[in-house]
Parts: C-alpha cells; structure tokens; sequence
C-alpha cells in the first residue's frame, strides 16, 4: 500500500454498534445506551469480512461495540461472516453488564462458542463499574473461564484485583471508589494506563492533571498515529479509524480501505492533521476559542477543534455525526 496513506491493516476491532447499556468516562468512541438503536447491516458486514480477507498483514480481528451482546443475533451474523470469508476473530469484547448470574454466563458463552467464538474479553475498570456491580464481572469471568477453557482476556486483572476491593454487590460512581482506593485522578489514569487523552475521557477525567496552552502542541504532527494500523477499527457504518483517532475517516469499505495519496486532496483536515497536528486544524477554524485553562494532550485540543469543524457541516471525514453529538 505505498501510494496510500493507509498501510495494510495489521488487527483491529470490528464495532457492530455504538450502542451500549454504559456511558463510561472513558470512552473513546463515545458509546452510549442514548445511541440509535442501529446496527451494522448484512451487506456492510460481508463487505467488512471480505474486505478483511484480502488483507494481506490482517492477524486478526475482535468484535465489539458499543456493547455486541445487546444484539445477539447480529454478533451471531458476524461470526458467521467471519467463518464465511475466513476471517480469524480473535476475541469478543464485552462489559458482561448483562451477566446476572454465573448460570446465565455460562449460558451466553456457551451459545456464543456454538456459533464460532473461541475467546472474549471482559473489561474490568473503575468506570464500568459506575454501572456494573462487581458480581456481574465476577461471574461473568468465570462462567467465561469454564466455557472458553482459559482463553480469556480480563482488562486489567491489576484493576480487576482493586475492584474486588469494593462491594461486590453495587455500583460505585467513579468519586466513590477513588476514595475507597485512595486515587486522585492522576492515580486513575496510572491504574488505567490504556487511556487515551480523547473522546469522553478528555471531557470527564481532566481534573488535577497537568494541561498545556494549545500553542505548546505547534509542530506536534499526527502523521505516526494517522498511519497506525496495528488497532485499526471499523465502525457499524464501514468507516475505517486508524491509531486511536475515531471521529475522522477517510476509508470506508464501501469504497476504499486504501485511498491514494493522489485522492488526499479531498480530504483536508486528515492532511493537516497529518503535517502540521491539531494546532494546523486552529488555524483554518477562526470561530474556535482556546480553552485558557488549556489541554491535557494534543489529542484533548483536537478533539475540542473537531467539534467546532463539526458545527459547520463542511467536512464529510468527520463521522459518524453520532459521535460529535
């Protein structure tokens, strides 16, 4: 793919929905159960799995959300679709809100390893657990451990650990159990140290941590994490985000994973972005206010610029519109 500014995809998850039963503080795709009740259709998932077969580098790919379970006969097409086209699904992602019992995970799983699943991810963080008591993940984890004999992936068994900590049988808004754990908000981003500093964690967890004024990002370019495939993602409408970069795209299945650099041109912002960072992005929004209180990184100001870009209906790589809204 060297005429591309999109290389072979490496793995990367294939979200069936941004609907979930959660609004977590961290979420980068800004899922949430307010979302339209919309998923990805038949024909865009065989066009997802036979796109992902001919992918030369492709290792894999995970399922997720939103939250995949809320629909089971769609996460079932998709495996389908994946055996179909001989796609290996490496795992499925989920928050095992849903998991009420030990009996009904063993249940779900089990339905789920007959339709094709060999392994799944549950998330374990602080933030789920604003909506999710720790039973849930408990059980879930273990009727997961029994059904898919060991592979199964809990993010993070650090703080899966600290979550056994607090009342197993109820939800912990975030300031509850940060003062249970004795964390300010330095010491959340340390224990979830997968966090991105964008999406609804540069709204929602930016208190005592340190921000920059916007013109400190000048010169700090996106080219590497715009060329990023090794966790690329598709979202139920086929658009493709490289790196950890959703709300712009400039692929969608439906046409080209892999525009031509030639085609760049139809795309400004992604080619600012590029060259120049989100600090290029200000100086073609002159109706955008620098926050004075400034910026965690530059991924906090891009975001913030993006949803000012948004407003003017100017630019069609910023998608989904569900995303800004």
């Amino acid at each position: 793919m060297a005429d591309s500014p999109i290389p072979d995809l490496i793995s990367g998850g294939i979200m069936l929905s941004y609907r979930c039963n959660n609004a977590c503080r961290h979420c980068l795709y800004r899922c949430s159960p307010k979302h339209e009740n919309r998923w990805m259709s038949d024909a865009t998932m065989d066009k997802v799995f036979s796109s992902m077969s001919s992918e030369q580098q492709l290792r894999g790919v995970h399922l997720a959300g939103g939250e995949a379970t809320l629909n089971m006969p769609v996460l079932k097409k998709a495996l389908k679709y994946a055996q179909k086209h001989n796609v290996p699904v490496d795992y499925l992602e989920t928050n095992c809100g849903w998991c009420d019992s030990f009996e009904t995970g063993l249940n779900t799983f089990t339905e789920l390893k007959d339709a094709g699943l060999e392994a799944v991810l549950i998330s374990a963080s602080l933030f789920h657990n604003e909506f999710i008591p720790f039973c849930r993940t408990r059980d879930g984890i273990e009727a997961a451990l029994h059904v898919f004999e060991g592979r199964v992936i809990i993010w993070t068994q650090e703080i899966f650990s600290q979550l056994s900590r607090l009342d197993h049988n109820r939800t912990h808004t975030l300031p509850e159990s940060m003062k249970i754990l004795d964390l300010d908000y330095n010491g959340v981003w340390k224990m979830h140290s997968y966090l991105t500093p964008a999406g609804r964690a540069a709204e929602t967890l930016t208190e005592g941590l340190r921000k920059y004024p916007a013109e400190n990002f000048r010169g700090d370019n996106c080219r590497s994490c715009l060329g990023s495939t090794g966790h690329f993602h598709i979202d139920p409408h086929g658009n493709l985000y490289t790196g950890h970069c959703p709300g712009l795209s400039i692929a969608n299945v439906n046409e080209d994973l892999h525009p031509s650099v030639q085609n760049m041109y139809k795309h400004k912002l992604y080619r600012i972005l590029q060259e120049k960072g989100p600090v290029g992005l200000q100086e073609i929004c002159p109706e955008f206010r620098a926050d004075k209180n400034g910026y965690i990184h530059k991924c906090h100001l891009c975001l913030e610029l993006r949803k000012e870009l948004f407003r003017l209906n100017k630019y069609a790589e910023l998608t989904p519109p569900e995303y800004y809204l």
